[in-house]
């Protein structure tokens, strides 16, 4: 499968350029050695990261289902129009694009006016996907060093465990990929004090997907990881439990309010109001993921009561798991476990330090743990099951 070697090739050359870093043409001692070796770091990351993305570069239009729903009708909007005001009063009259966000729409019309070829929004598109992703798992180990917490994710890891949970979803899903690997990246971003940037990240995803407001809860679980108040995580636990078994009558319970003061988009009323109860359709390979998410995490904090980021990746795992129930009746839901799933690239790793001593002895055995799972999820999720529609792959030519 083409997918399959692109990730390997992706993340094999990052772990070479990791481990390049350690060895003696990288030491400060001899700085021409030092230079070089960082020249050469860089340029193995470079490729690394070009590969996956030049894969969803030159691929055929027929690869993933969002193409013509949105990204190719806004590429011939763009192409016709003579300049922005031209190009949004194009899609105003357009019927497929008629509730189209305002952000993903100023990112096609830009990506298209300098590559003039639909390839060149999707170059774009999947830029946007993965490396905000790469460089948020890079600030978040220079994070969790400076409060000296003992681990750190390894980036080649990281990636691959990305790769098996999203990459084929960038293909598709495009608008909510790209928020949820930017959302990643602003948390990190947050988390190393950079506040401004964090909001202006926040508001572009929200002009990208409305979604993204479940940012504003997220950091609420940051903040009750980190709290004093023991009372309080004890609270958002039993609340989250609660939630897993309630939500469909939760949810319609705020959607009513929201709906009573006008707050509900057009687009999205008959989807919430007008869905009637069928057959439950539950995401076992989801699922199956989160369950192990949410063991690692659990084992994760327990052995670390007092790390109050093993706090936090628990309750992101929590949190992905309490919205099966709902997210089995109502699809959209299961777009905003999404949001807490990009995390899983940083949770999934923990299973070293989780497993170590009780299950496993050896680093090498606990990483094959968690590559063999993603491995699972990518082939039963996306090449038997195909949610993503990219299956199978065929280039431009």
């Amino acid at each position: 499968m083409i997918y399959i070697i692109t990730f390997c090739l992706s993340v094999l050359l990052i772990l070479l350029s990791e481990n390049l870093k350690r060895t003696k043409y990288n030491t400060e001692n001899e700085s021409s050695n030092y230079k070089y070796g960082n020249y050469i770091c860089k340029l193995l990351n470079i490729i690394a990261l070009l590969i996956p993305i030049m894969l969803a570069t030159l691929r055929n239009e027929t690869v993933g289902i969002d193409v013509y729903t949105y990204m190719k009708p806004l590429y011939l909007c763009a192409i016709e129009s003579k300049g922005l005001t031209d190009f949004f009063s194009i899609i105003k009259n357009n019927s497929q694009l008629v509730y189209m966000d305002v952000g993903y729409a100023l990112v096609a019309f830009i990506a298209c006016k300098i590559f003039n070829s639909l390839q060149g929004l999707f170059f774009v598109n999947e830029i946007l996907c993965i490396l905000p992703l790469y460089f948020g798992i890079k600030n978040l180990n220079l994070y969790l060093k400076k409060i000296s917490v003992n681990y750190t994710v390894p980036v080649w890891l990281g990636m691959l465990i990305y790769y098996c949970c999203f990459y084929n979803n960038s293909l598709n899903q495009v608008r909510q990929i790209i928020a949820c690997g930017i959302l990643f990246f602003a948390f990190t971003l947050f988390l190393n004090k950079h506040y401004i940037s964090t909001f202006f990240l926040f508001a572009f995803s929200c002009s990208l997907h409305i979604s993204s407001i479940i940012f504003i809860f997220i950091l609420l679980l940051y903040f009750v990881s980190k709290s004093k108040y023991n009372l309080l995580r004890i609270v958002l636990a039993v609340a989250l439990i609660v939630f897993l078994f309630f939500s469909i009558e939760i949810f319609y319970l705020l959607m009513k309010i929201l709906n009573y003061f006008n707050l509900i988009p057009d687009k999205y009323y008959g989807e919430i109001f007008d869905v009637e109860y069928g057959d439950r359709d539950i995401n076992l390979s989801w699922l199956f993921l989160g369950i192990i998410a949410l063991f690692v995490t659990g084992v994760y904090y327990y052995r670390n009561r007092n790390n109050f980021f093993a706090r936090f990746l628990f309750f992101i795992s929590l949190t992905f798991n309490s919205l099966f129930n709902i997210s089995s009746y109502f699809i959209s839901f299961g777009r905003l476990q999404l949001y807490f799933l990009v995390y899983f690239p940083v949770i999934l790793p923990c299973a070293e330090a989780a497993l170590e001593g009780i299950i496993v002895e050896k680093r090498l055995v606990s990483n094959l743990i968690i590559i063999s799972s993603v491995m699972l999820f990518w082939i039963v999720s996306v090449y038997l099951l195909d949610y993503t529609g990219t299956i199978p792959y065929k280039f431009m030519f």
